[in-house]
């Protein structure tokens, strides 16, 4: 049988709304929910309402879940006026968009809109991470536990779950600032379960899906810099070189937790620069743009850390002579 609740916080406070006073903390292990959570989103077939909430706004969106023959089949619907499709079926992921070309990448889960905290082993993320419980309170009429993700380093920025207490999917996620001040929230308004959502899923195996877009294996680069500070559990995912014009590249690395990424850009100017503006900083939503001129290179932190450790990122670039 389909189950139904309606969530009634659809924009009550909107993002500075504060977490409310809450029961007493209850036993049992905070991990042990957070892995149950996370196995529950990815094993279970049920259909999720929810809002995205973020500096540019609020986007609605439905997202649909099972398991068929133990792969994941999954939708991902933005229900405003553009429609933005996005579909699952094992470890393909297709993007389908208006006015745009339709495309598929390989990934184990939908990483748009979706928390990706909710898909993190954290077993792994304890070593930089305290779970901490913060009891009970309810997301409508819905009975919810609450768990605090907290940095333990400071470097990182923070998270609130609210999860169903009794089927565990996640209810509510609040993106934290180092003040506490919300930076995205992902908020439930339905949920359903039942044959009808794996039904209308198993639909989608026979559509015809687009291509998967194939990356050329990258040549190894080898750059005259490195960052020699970085926080626990990053490493270096992929170099890029990017040409600006004709006298100036660019060259970049990424970086990963799995949970936040960031890149830092050096440009090659080829003269020592001692610009006024030499140290620029600007937040957008949960990404850090940093700026910082060194030996006559322009270094460049984009991505999802606070601005302290953006800086202490940048500040940490060495160069060597060739």
């Amino acid at each position: 049988m389909k189950k139904s609740w309606l969530s009634t916080l659809l924009l009550v406070g909107s993002l500075s709304m504060p977490i409310q006073a809450l029961a007493q903390p209850q036993t049992g292990s905070v991990e042990a929910l957070l892995q149950k959570m996370g196995q529950t989103s990815q094993n279970s077939t049920y259909e999720l309402s929810f809002i995205n909430i973020n500096s540019q706004g609020i986007v609605p969106i439905r997202y649909r879940h099972t398991l068929i023959d133990g792969k994941p089949l999954a939708q991902l619907m933005q229900m405003d006026s553009t429609r933005r499709e996005i579909v699952q079926r094992g470890d393909e992921i297709s993007y389908f968009e208006p006015g745009l070309d339709a495309f598929s990448l390989r990934n184990d889960h939908i990483v748009d809109y979706i928390p990706s905290i909710i898909y993190q082993d954290f077993n792994e993320l304890s070593g930089y991470y305290n779970f901490i419980d913060a009891g009970r309170t309810h997301i409508g009429d819905i009975p919810s536990r609450v768990v605090r993700v907290l940095s333990k380093n400071n470097d990182r920025y923070d998270y609130v779950l609210f999860i169903d207490e009794e089927r565990y999917l996640p209810l509510r996620v609040d993106l934290l600032d180092k003040n506490n001040d919300i930076i995205e929230q992902f908020r439930v308004i339905t949920v359903n379960e039942g044959n009808e959502v794996r039904t209308e899923l198993n639909s989608l195996r026979t559509v015809n899906m687009p291509p998967l877009l194939l990356v050329p294996k990258a040549k190894p680069l080898v750059y005259n810099w490195s960052v020699s500070q970085l926080p626990e559990g990053f490493k270096e995912v992929k170099r890029s070189n990017h040409q600006i014009s004709e006298t100036e590249f660019s060259q970049s690395i990424l970086f990963s937790d799995g949970l936040f990424d960031f890149s830092i850009y050096v440009n090659k100017r080829g003269q020592q620069v001692n610009s006024p503006e030499r140290d620029k900083m600007l937040r957008y939503g949960r990404n850090t743009i940093y700026t910082y001129d060194k030996e006559g290179n322009e270094i460049t932190f984009i991505g999802q850390l606070p601005f302290p450790t953006a800086q202490a990122i940048v500040n940490s670039v060495v160069f060597t002579k060739k």
